[in-house]
């Protein structure tokens, strides 16, 4: 029983670690290509 529950709470704080994980990589990458973007704008209003 008590090796169930350690096993079980080992398991949870691996799910909650790769959500967590994968939220941060996702803002990462959204501010990553809103600056990109921005860039890009910033880059056609010079040419024009």
């Amino acid at each position: 029983m008590i090796k169930t529950l350690i096993k079980l709470k080992i398991l949870k704080f691996i799910l909650i670690g790769g959500v967590s994980t994968a939220y941060v990589y996702k803002k990462y990458c959204e501010q990553k290509n809103k600056l990109k973007s921005k860039k890009d704008k910033k880059t056609l209003l010079i040419t024009r």
